[in-house]
């Protein structure tokens, strides 16, 4: 009779034993983004850099970037002026989806891009 009783207390010991993180189970999904002051140096580049560079820079493009650089911020202003570079992020099918079999940059990433580019795109 003792053996039954002391597995009862075992089990409930281990289901007791549960974490819950917050953070996992309900995460943010209206995480605000933040466009305040969107400038080239300080939003957009870190963008390019973390997303873009990789086939677009001075040491890749050779080989994957058709001869688009985006180091090369008048490249880049070639590129945003007729619309190629904002079509190319949404991943417009009429155009060149980018990153190329990636997935798509998130919302924040664009609508600070949108922003930058409706202020002029400077080089600021």
């Amino acid at each position: 009779m003792k053996k039954p009783l002391w597995i009862l207390l075992i089990a409930s010991l281990i289901a007791g034993c549960y974490y819950d993180n917050e953070e996992r189970l309900y995460p943010k999904l209206d995480q605000a983004c933040d466009t305040v002051g969107v400038a080239f140096a300080k939003t957009i580049l870190p963008i390019l850099q973390t997303n873009c560079y990789g086939c677009h820079s001075t040491t890749e493009n050779a080989n994957s970037g058709g001869s688009n650089n985006l180091e090369d911020f008048t490249i880049l202003k070639q590129l945003v002026d007729p619309g190629k570079f904002y079509g190319s992020i949404v991943q417009d099918p009429s155009g060149k989806p980018m990153p190329k079999g990636g997935v798509k940059l998130d919302t924040c990433a664009i609508t600070k891009i949108k922003i930058w580019i409706d202020h002029g795109a400077l080089n600021n």
